[in-house]
């Protein structure tokens, strides 16, 4: 499944939304900035990791 908020930025980086993180509010809460956030467009960073079920498409 495409990530909703999650994406490629203008420079070619990966950007990862909280809430599609696996250390987000939906994965298992371990980041220690993103993990309250659920909701998509509230947080992201460029080192975080996509849960299993997306994927980013250019």
């Amino acid at each position: 499944m495409k990530a909703k908020y999650s994406g490629i930025d203008n420079q070619g980086k990966v950007y990862i939304d909280c809430s599609e993180c696996k250390k987000g509010g939906n994965g298992d809460k371990t980041c220690s900035c993103g993990h309250k956030i659920k909701k998509g467009k509230q947080g992201m960073c460029f080192i975080g990791e996509l849960l299993d079920k997306f994927e980013v498409i250019e």
